[in-house]
């Protein structure tokens, strides 16, 4: 049981370290020794949890990606109608707020870009879902597409500048402003108002 504990915590404090790194420097620069110096381990005490840099950012990120998706998963149901849209909103913010360290990071100027390419393609896909099984036939599938971009770009631009504050507002407050902003949104371009489900 001990050893376990003492495989976690080493675990932690090696992802700990570098994100504090990321936060600092661009992913190429950062190397095996500075993560090591920091976590004060030798080096084969790292490869026995990391294969190198590249495993470890792969890890951190399957991690946290992972989370969103069984988010997305739980709470946002089609195609009947989006009614937990906004537990899905609520818990996505939570998420975002108990790794706040890691979202900034990654998000940021020396985080990794392919991460944030997966998680909007998979609310993209979702989204566009969403909008489809709404929208009246007569709107234009290119409108829907430049609509989920619209809503895409707003919602990252949202989520950064809060990250970027220390995450000061709740996430149930961020769920509710993401949720008016949403439905102005979409509403706009004809879409019926589908956050009247949302239930909260």
């Amino acid at each position: 049981m001990s050893e376990d504990l003492r495989v976690i915590k080493t675990r932690s404090n090696i992802r700990k370290e570098f994100l504090s790194l990321l936060q600092q420097y661009e992913f190429r620069a950062i190397t095996v020794s500075m993560i090591i110096e920091r976590c004060q381990i030798n080096r084969s005490t790292f490869y026995l949890h990391y294969t190198d840099i590249y495993d470890l950012l792969e890890k951190t990120e399957q991690r946290l990606l992972q989370q969103l998706m069984d988010a997305v998963n739980e709470n946002w149901t089609l195609p009947e109608t989006p009614k937990n849209f906004f537990a899905f909103l609520e818990q996505t913010f939570n998420i975002l707020s108990e790794n706040a360290q890691l979202c900034s990071a990654l998000i940021g100027p020396n985080g990794d870009i392919a991460f944030l390419r997966n998680i909007e393609k998979m609310i993209r896909d979702k989204g566009l879902q969403t909008l489809r099984s709404f929208a009246p036939k007569e709107l234009r599938e290119q409108d829907l597409q430049y609509a989920i971009s619209f809503a895409l770009a707003g919602c990252v631009g949202l989520v950064e500048h809060w990250l970027k504050n220390g995450c000061p507002e709740t996430p149930t407050h961020m769920a509710e402003l993401t949720l008016v902003m949403l439905r102005e949104g979409t509403t706009s371009i004809g879409v019926p108002d589908i956050t009247q489900f949302a239930v909260h």
